[in-house]
């Protein structure tokens, strides 16, 4: 598991995002309109299609016959839409570059992007290179003589590089007890394709797909059919063994959960057959007052796990993730099958242009160079400020509906209000770029650079930066996500809401648009984040960013009878014949409920108003899917279907029956009973 994969998998379970990106999308769709349109008054179309029958389809569907996904397309929608636009616009100055001939300045953004892009579209160089620096802690791995080798070898390439297998990973981030400081987390294995695949019914045929890729690959490293078949075995087997005791995905936003304070003694009592203090030491993380593992009974199955009998499958495990991590980056056979892999996992037909995935690699391993180059030509101020008096109405309004919660006690009330005027807002972009920028450095292939090199130095630089954290104050003015991301999220360590550069443009906002469509578009998401600090996951950490229970017990026990209902409630629907799993999706649907609820009462009564704000946010979650792409949505996603986000939210809102006058006999109408909610 490389490092920015784990850190993107502990911000999962740290700040909840509001959209699914661009995984599968290749290229934006000419001729879209960025603007919605009410539809007050309106009758059916010419197929009876009606929006008080299904609200979404009426909304959508002129949208939806434009977009037709390529082969090389498994998704479709407004954020992967801005996502394309945004990268084909880095695209063009990185062929600019590619052009220029000029000396520009070794550490400059100009020379790291053309030298690294060099790098990357160097086939040649990559063919021969190889695995490069990581060959020799492969060969470490795969010689190991003994389980303490084993580690030790593991240990050496966390230590210099983030990477994680089995044993010997680990994050630096502030601390879920007390935010202002940092620590280290433990982590998990890595589960590959996922717990959530591996045991599936109805996911068999992918694994069994994976299991292949995992012997392919094998052979493409240069063993035998033979050793590859028997070592691509050997890992399914592990892999099952691990998965078993893997927490879901659901489990992992629970801090109950993950958050597990251990000493150093204690953590050697955790894991018998490893020496911890050996381990630490060589991780450069020994000395501190505690660990935090994250799945505990995950990490008992791996401490079982490393006997000497399983020994030679425990390499085949450690090898193969290390190749499927480094895969992108090495020869053309081995990112081919790597693409392959992820383009059957997505029900994708037709591999991307090589063009494609070279500018996509070049902008992906140098973000906040980009981002630099991003906000110099698409940030507005004045956008800001308008956005900024949008945040103000909604944290408002959410104080109101806070103050008129009859379950809440009045001490808990003023605790949630206190939450609201603490939060820190975060747009654009940040005041200074993080210091990871000008860390990491592009050696060009004159003096002996590679795209495998320059990745692992950018492996490295997460190393280094995470070490120098410990001991120190958190900064909270930090950002992690890079200005050209078009996306959202709230982070409960900082009690922050941040919105990146790149989603404050149509269709999410436009300062040409009505109130109402611009309520109903950027307002939905604003609040959405907003009501993140109050979901099931959210609820559990203080103002100042803290795990803490800030509740009575009457009071959590009610918050879980009301999250029950929403389960149930989204349990009901279901595509493509698989019911919404209501436990995965339920921070994500509270969220949802309270931003339609917040935005409703932010219009309170203006029908014109509301039916361009409802209109908007429907319009904004317009989406198209392969079959496949939908199943391992289904499987993986914490969010509902874009569908049900628009169908499911609306008919549990009070004010789209008063906007649309919704009857009993409409398609969107649900009893008021049985509507759901918490913040509302």
């Amino acid at each position: 598991m490389k490092r920015s994969l784990l850190a993107l998998l502990l911000a999962v379970q740290l700040a909840v995002f509001t959209g699914c990106g661009a995984a599968g999308q290749s290229g934006p769709k000419s001729g879209l309109s960025a603007e919605g349109g009410g539809v007050l008054g309106e009758e059916a179309d010419a197929d009876g299609l009606r929006y008080q029958d299904d609200y979404y389809e009426f909304i959508n569907k002129d949208l939806l016959e434009q977009i037709e996904l390529s082969a090389s397309d498994a998704h479709w929608d407004w954020f992967g839409e801005l996502d394309i636009a945004a990268g084909n616009e880095m695209d063009d100055i990185i062929r600019g570059l590619s052009r220029d001939r000029t000396a520009f300045e070794t550490g400059s953004s100009e020379q790291k992007i053309r030298d690294l892009y060099a790098c990357v579209s160097d086939t040649e160089n990559r063919n021969e290179t190889g695995l490069g620096p990581l060959k020799p802690h492969l060969d470490r791995i795969r010689n190991a003589q003994s389980i303490a080798e084993y580690v030790d070898a593991l240990v050496s390439l966390s230590g210099e590089y983030g990477f994680s297998s089995i044993i010997g990973g680990y994050s630096i981030m502030q601390d879920k007890a007390d935010s202002d400081q940092y620590a280290v987390y433990m982590l998990y294995a890595d589960t590959l394709i996922g717990r959530e695949y591996i045991e599936g019914e109805s996911t068999q045929s992918y694994v069994a797909l994976y299991q292949d890729y995992i012997k392919n690959m094998f052979l493409e490293f240069g063993l035998g059919e033979g050793e590859a078949q028997s070592s691509a075995d050997s890992v399914m087997r592990l892999l099952r063994d691990i998965c078993a005791s893997t927490l879901t995905i659901e489990q992992s936003y629970d801090p109950s959960l993950t958050y597990n304070v251990y000493t150093a003694g204690e953590l050697q009592e955790l894991y018998t057959n490893v020496d911890v203090d050996n381990m630490l030491k060589g991780l450069r993380i020994d000395g501190q007052d505690k660990y935090i593992v994250i799945d505990v009974e995950q990490a008992k199955t791996v401490n079982s796990l490393l006997t000497e009998e399983n020994l030679e499958a425990l390499k085949a495990y450690s090898t193969f993730v290390l190749l499927n991590d480094a895969a992108e980056y090495g020869s053309t056979a081995m990112a081919r099958l790597y693409k392959g892999m992820e383009n059957a996992l997505y029900g994708i037909t037709q591999e991307w242009d090589d063009e494609v995935i070279w500018l996509r690699l070049t902008q992906e391993l140098l973000p906040w160079d980009f981002g630099m180059i991003y906000v110099e030509e698409h940030f507005s101020q004045k956008d800001k400020e308008n956005v900024e008096e949008i945040i103000a109405l909604i944290l408002d309004e959410y104080e109101s509906i806070i103050m008129k919660q009859d379950w809440m006690s009045e001490a808990t009330k003023q605790k949630a209000v206190r939450k609201l005027e603490t939060m820190n807002v975060k747009i654009g972009y940040p005041d200074e770029w993080p210091e990871e920028k000008d860390m990491m450095q592009v050696t060009p292939v004159s003096e002996g650079g590679s795209l495998m090199s320059n990745f692992m130095r950018s492996m490295n630089v997460g190393v280094e930066h995470g070490l120098r954290l410990l001991g120190g104050r958190a900064d909270k003015t930090k950002w992690d996500i890079p200005p050209q991301t078009v996306n959202a999220l709230y982070d409960p360590l900082n009690n922050e809401i941040i919105f990146p550069a790149a989603i404050l443009q149509a269709p999410f906002y436009d300062r040409e648009n009505s109130r109402g469509a611009n309520m109903g578009g950027i307002g939905f998401v604003i609040a959405h984040e907003v009501t993140h600090a109050f979901d099931s996951s959210g609820s559990l950490y203080d103002e100042y960013g803290n795990y803490s229970n800030w509740w009575t017990d009457e009071e959590r026990e009610e918050y879980q009878r009301l999250s029950q209902s929403i389960i149930d409630y989204y349990h009901q629907y279901e595509m493509m014949g698989v019911h919404v799993n209501g436990e995965l999706t339920l921070a994500e649907n509270i969220a949802d409920l309270g931003a339609a609820a917040c935005i409703a009462s932010i219009l309170d009564g203006d029908r014109e108003a509301l039916d361009d704000a409802f209109s908007q946010m429907a319009y904004n979650w317009a989406a198209e899917d392969t079959a496949d792409f939908m199943l391992y949505l289904l499987s993986t996603d914490t969010h509902a279907p874009n569908k049900i986000r628009v169908n499911a939210v609306l008919s549990s809102c009070d004010a789209f029956y008063e906007t649309y006058e919704i009857e009993e006999t409409d398609g969107m109408y649900t009893a008021p009973e049985k509507r759901v909610g918490i913040w509302r």
